[in-house]
């Protein structure tokens, strides 16, 4: 714990200089764990073109991720709950950490409170609505979540300041399937980014600066200094847990999805029951088929591997799909089953 001579408890500042999703994950998630803290920390971070989901949600019914993949998105889960969020460079996100009696005694507006002061000294009126979302004139700029774990706090948020919302709109858009179960939805709502509303122009970097600012001026504070030690750990833990697919993938909730798509021989219809881990438990394909081939045999081999791009191009790497779906390529049906 760090105090100054006259034994002065100071809250900690820290500001990422990564604009990795999994690694800035991994960043926030060792500090709550396994770093000390006097009055808790406050930290600024950004990431770069990815789309994080919360804890208990589907990235099958949050994320169009045929467009997210040819947008080369990264895909990364959180540990809180709440919605799905697009980060790109005009986007902000910020982290309070500090210790707490219990999850009763923690209050969502105390955390916003800051972030709207410093607002306010830019002459922008914004408040924190029912949903615990950040608002400027009814529309979100901020969506927030948090966690406790043995006796510690974890607050966090968006800050949408110059985001490219139609780049939003376009990779949270998925496509009209039918998803039964499968994990908490978004509750989509109306954006805006907070450069509109500003007095004067500033960019990203310039508002970071402010609201570091504008945080530490009501506080005695310190940056947190992490050691080479830390890194290391951080770097571990990005990659045993939030670069795998098993976490943000595997994650998800059993669920059901159906789809039907056009291919060059008609229609194909396809149901499957995708287990908890990741894995299809049952898949059923009907349609326009013709093929020599039963399909059931596709099917079998298909049950029982992950739903992940890999794993189901090496199945389909040993067959001859058109035996099977007539005018249809390996390489078009993984199209249907991973998009």
């Amino acid at each position: 714990m760090i105090k100054t001579n006259r034994g002065v408890l100071m809250m900690h500042l820290y500001c990422s200089e990564s604009t990795d999703p999994y690694y800035n994950l991994a960043l926030e998630e060792y500090i709550f764990s396994n770093v000390k803290l006097d009055k808790g920390l406050f930290m600024l971070w950004q990431n770069d073109n990815a789309v994080v989901i919360g804890r208990n949600q589907n990235v099958m019914k949050e994320i169009n991720l045929q467009y997210a993949s040819k947008m080369n998105t990264r895909i990364a889960r959180r540990n809180t709950g709440g919605g799905t969020v697009y980060h790109d460079l005009g986007n902000l996100n910020y982290s309070f950490i500090q210790d707490c009696d219990s999850r009763y005694s923690i209050d969502f507006k105390q955390f916003a409170e800051p972030i709207l002061d410093a607002l306010n000294l830019l002459g922008v009126q914004a408040e924190c609505n029912h949903r615990n979302d950040l608002v400027i004139n009814g529309r979100k700029f901020s969506g927030t979540a948090q966690t406790v774990k043995n006796g510690r706090m974890l607050h966090h948020g968006t800050l949408l300041f110059n985001s490219d919302l139609d780049f939003v709109r376009k990779v949270l858009a998925v496509k009209d399937e039918v998803v039964q179960g499968g994990g908490v939805k978004s509750v989509r709502s109306q954006v805006t980014n907070i450069s509109e509303h500003l007095l004067k122009s500033m960019s990203v970097n310039q508002f970071c600066d402010h609201l570091m600012a504008s945080v530490s001026a009501k506080e005695t504070t310190v940056f947190l200094q992490l050691t080479e030690k830390d890194y290391r750990a951080i770097e571990a833990l990005k990659d045993s847990k939030y670069l795998t697919w098993d976490w943000t993938y595997g994650k998800a909730p059993h669920y059901k999805i159906q789809k039907v798509r056009n291919f060059g021989g008609g229609k194909l219809a396809l149901a499957m029951s995708v287990a908890k881990n990741g894995i299809i438990d049952s898949i059923t394909i009907d349609g326009d088929l013709l093929g020599p081939s039963n399909i059931s045999q596709l099917e079998k081999l298909l049950t029982g591997k992950r739903l992940r791009k890999e794993d189901l191009q090496e199945v389909l790497s040993y067959c001859e799909v058109s035996d099977y779906i007539t005018n249809l390529t390996s390489q078009e049906l993984l199209e249907i089953l991973m998009y």
